[in-house]
């Protein structure tokens, strides 16, 4: 179950990755296009998307997390479940 709950958080990821991704594109499009029309634009044209660069990345963090998070949980089911399996009796012979 815990690793479905991870590769959904993958995907969601990637998602996210290809959002951010678009994003800059899209900035670059536009100041591109706005210097193919003769606007003079600074350096500093397509910050105003900095704000949603970084709500972005700090969502992809958090997914990272919580991808580690689920990881970890897999793990401790595991080894709870090895746990509680039972052992077969071990044979020790005489000599």
């Amino acid at each position: 179950m815990a690793r479905n709950h991870v590769e959904r958080l993958g995907e969601f990821r990637e998602i996210l990755v290809a959002t951010r991704r678009e994003g800059i594109r899209n900035v670059h499009h536009t100041r591109d296009a706005m210097r193919a029309s003769g606007f003079q634009i600074g350096d500093s044209d397509g910050s105003s998307y900095g704000a949603e660069l970084k709500a972005l990345q700090e969502e992809i963090e958090a997914v990272d997390r919580a991808i580690e998070d689920e990881k970890r949980l897999a793990l401790a089911l595991e080894s709870a479940a090895q746990s509680r399996r039972p052992t077969k009796p071990r044979i020790v012979k005489g000599t």
